[in-house]
């Protein structure tokens, strides 16, 4: 039902998971502030995470409900010189059933659950495909529903299950086939979530609990509208895409902790005059500490925007001879925008007061816009039918605008009104790819690689940050990989992959260096290596028994200080990078038999296990968390129809009722306390699924 499950079937993916809409995808260790390090695809439209504050858009991926897919796809390395946007550690594309011109059908789903100590939750999936003119055109129509069962509860209000919420989404897919050769597929895609956010404090000493003083959410609406047109020439076929992408969301997140011990004289001497030897007055103080009481219970609200246009097209050759090519050229314009203030909140329910100026303690507006284009190639010649060569580039040119304005300073955060500032960055280069595959038989086949891929850089948004500072450069690296694909028996597929990721210029999280060193930004500084190994075995040993094993070990550290002339940040070499555990492992076994000529049944476990990992990079780093390792048990037993028409299946998630805890972070704005995302408690449930032709 979303992209996240893909992390239980695929070696080195990890997703940083902070609720709905607010997810980070890492591909083999690839992992940093700023712009995605992985693509995100759903068919052939990419999707875009907000900038936010930070300029990091990586952290804020969507995800769409995945019924009635055809194929998932995880492309692990740089995809640069295939299509789209490029991407640095891999792509993930989710590809939808499309309409059939030939047939009417339709699917329905219903699952409830339960959640231990938490409320129930329930979805609906439907779909139906209609013929519209035989063998030319059809419409394929899906929409779902899905009810959030919560498990937060908040000790400070005596609140329970405060994280429930909603979801509903649709899409209509029409194709159009009026020749043979000519297909023409239209599509509109729409998501919106509301919930509040699945986060807990690890200090409460209870899991799953938090004492937060105010609310935090997430409001998402996504929406993609989209025209594929592939025409088949003969001996070169063509594909056009354009695709429009429009996200408005509201991210809210408690900071009330941020001010903490504030509210005294020291704090006014502190923050008011900045001047701790100072006293402040009988009037400065009396105002100071109203401003400082009344923030105690606030949020951040920030509501932003991205809207992505992109243009794609590409030509492949299609005969059957040694020599195959792509070319293409793609382009993308992107706007965002986010409004980032500080909401008070009722002390007695932590709801916020409404979003109007005289509840607004803090203000500020950044536009984002991001410009791209590429021209990208790839060749490949069979030699003795058995060894491929293959190379590739990609040309690419960006150009980003930032600009920002602050309406109203907060003293606490050592911010003043400031008129609207904008900087402007831009840079080209090329990329590179090379493999060499030698294929010994239909069941073997061993294969070479360097690819190179980059990500855009763009400039910090910090009011009063010297121009000099203000933009970064896009950061590289370099994959190079050895690997193997086989079926060594009848039945069994293993596959084995070792690499290292030499990244350079990364881009990080930093802030200026020297005395008075107060900006917090986006800087080029450091390098690190990353070595890892992937296995995969999916094995069919009898009649109805399919078992998956995947391993990943990925070594993710710095080879270099990240310490320059202009900014220090955190790392240090040897420091293993954040949220990249040593270790993911999955396996799972499904067994289904003849109960009758029309009835079958089934058993299936899966279980995974990630390694721990560190939340920033330091160990000296004060916010620094370990995220423990865990492990997830699930089950599911059921009966269903030989042909798939319909099924009925009771599961468990989470068997042993784990605590699975999946990120953990900390920072000045929750004054030190640990912010913990995890996995759900033991959760049961009943699924039936029905198709009709």
């Amino acid at each position: 039902t979303s992209f996240t499950e893909l992390t239980s079937n695929t070696p080195s993916l990890r997703i940083v998971d902070n609720g709905p809409g607010n997810r980070r995808v890492i591909l083999r260790g690839v992992v940093g502030s700023g712009e995605p390090t992985v693509g995100v695809y759903y068919d052939e439209s990419p999707v875009s995470g907000s900038v936010g504050t930070s300029s990091d858009a990586a952290s804020s991926t969507p995800d769409f409900r995945v019924f009635d897919v055809q194929r998932a796809e995880v492309l692990r390395g740089p995809q640069g010189t295939l299509y789209g946007s490029g991407s640095m550690g891999g792509t993930v594309r989710i590809i939808y059933e499309k309409p059939k011109t030939d047939l009417i059908e339709g699917a329905a789903a219903f699952n409830i659950s339960s959640i231990k100590g938490g409320s129930p939750g329930a979805s609906v999936d439907g779909m139906i495909n209609l013929p519209i003119v035989d063998d030319k055109l059809a419409l394929r129509v899906v929409g779902s529903y899905q009810q959030f069962g919560g498990y937060i509860d908040n000790s400070y209000y005596g609140l329970k299950n405060i994280n429930d919420g909603y979801s509903y989404s649709g899409r209509a897919l029409l194709r159009f086939t009026p020749t043979e050769r000519l297909t023409l597929d239209l599509g509109a895609y729409f998501t919106k979530v509301s919930t509040d956010s699945s986060r807990w404090f690890f200090e409460t000493g209870e899991e799953q609990v938090t004492n937060a003083r105010a609310e935090s959410g997430n409001y998402d609406e996504s929406r993609i509208y989209s025209a594929t047109l592939n025409y088949d020439f003969g001996p070169v076929s063509m594909t056009a895409v354009s695709t429009y992408f429009d996200r408005d969301r509201i991210v809210v997140g408690d900071v009330s902790d941020t001010f903490n011990g504030r509210a005294n004289a020291a704090g006014c001497a502190r923050y008011l005059l900045r001047n701790t030897t100072a006293t402040c007055s009988a009037p400065e103080l009396s105002s100071y500490l109203e401003l400082t009481n009344t923030i105690l219970f606030s949020s951040l609200y920030q509501p932003q925007s991205v809207k992505n246009w992109t243009n794609e097209l590409r030509f492949s050759s299609t005969g059957s001879g040694p020599f195959n090519w792509t070319f293409g050229g793609f382009l993308e314009d992107r706007k965002s925008t986010v409004r980032s203030t500080l909401l008070s909140a009722d002390p007695r329910t932590g709801e916020l007061y409404p979003f109007v100026a005289q509840n607004i303690y803090y203000d500020r507006t950044i536009n984002d816009r991001l410009k791209q284009k590429a021209l990208f190639a790839e060749l490949s010649y069979q030699f003795f039918d058995r060894l491929t060569a293959t190379v590739g580039s990609r040309w690419y040119e960006y150009d980003k605008v930032v600009g920002g304005v602050v309406e109203q300073g907060q003293i606490h955060y050592a911010s003043v009104p400031s008129p609207y500032t904008e900087a402007q960055t831009t840079e080209n280069g090329f990329v590179y790819k090379f493999n060499l595959s030698y294929e010994f038989s239909r069941d073997l086949m061993i294969y070479a690689q360097a690819a190179q891929g980059f990500r855009p850089g763009g400039v910090n948004q910090a009011i009063g940050l010297p121009a000099a500072f203000a933009a970064y450069t896009s950061d590289s690296l370099w994959n190079y990989e050895i690997g193997m694909k086989s079926q060594p028996i009848s039945g069994i597929y293993f596959n084995l992959t070792g690499y290292q990721i030499d990244w350079t210029n990364m881009q990080v999280s930093a802030r200026t260096a020297g005395t008075g060193s107060v900006f917090g930004l986006i800087s080029n500084v450091g390098a690190s290596r990353i070595r890892g190994v992937e296995a995969e075995i999916n094995a069919t040993p009898v009649q109805g028994l399919s078992i998956t094993d995947n391993v990943g070990y990925t070594d993710a550290k710095l080879t270099e200080d990240q310490v320059s002339a202009v900014v220090i940040a955190a790392g240090r070499k040897g420091d293993r990078l954040p949220f990249v555990p040593k270790w993911n492992v999955s396996a799972s076994a499904e067994y289904i038999w003849t109960l009758s000529d029309s009835l079958e049944g089934l058993v299936r476990l899966d279980g995974s296990y990630v390694g721990s990992s560190y939340s920033t990079l330091a160990a000296t780093d004060a916010f620094r968390r370990k995220v423990d390792e865990y492990g997830l048990v699930n089950a599911r037993l059921g009966v269903q129809a030989p042909d798939n028409g319909w099924s009925a299946h009771l599961y468990v998630n989470n068997l042993f009722d784990a605590l699975a805890i999946t990120t953990k972070s900390s920072s000045s704005n929750t004054g030190g306390l640990t912010i913990t995302h995890g996995a759900p408690p033991r959760t049961i449930g009943l699924n039936l699924t029905k198709r009709f032709r």
